[in-house]
């Protein structure tokens, strides 16, 4: 049997696996994911994978139960976000400072 931990140390136990999957019967919340895979110890007591910047791919539900699986993201993807993030910031600052100027603020 396979154990998850996550970044904050949640432990999701009962896993089995197959090729990239990790299957169980009952669904994962999918929330406990969310900003929570910096880093994903997936262990089966003798040997243990660590993810870092993991992404959840999908959970899927068939015959043998919900099939689970991630993958890392690249450190170019992690760039990219975070550009994508500072343009965004960017244009709310250039937005706000027009709405000022306009209105006379």
């Amino acid at each position: 049997m396979y154990k998850l931990i996550l970044a904050d140390g949640t432990e999701l136990t009962g896993f089995t696996k197959n090729g990239d999957n990790y299957i169980r019967k009952e669904k994962v919340d999918e929330s406990v994911f969310k900003d929570n895979l910096s880093t994903l110890e997936i262990t089966d007591g003798e040997e243990t994978i660590t993810m870092h910047n993991a992404e959840l791919i999908q959970q899927v539900e068939d015959a043998d139960g919900f099939h689970i699986c991630f993958r890392e993201v690249s450190a170019q993807e992690l760039q990219n976000k975070v550009t994508e993030s500072n343009v965004t910031d960017i244009q709310v600052a250039l937005a706000e400072l027009y709405e000022m100027i306009v209105g006379g603020v």
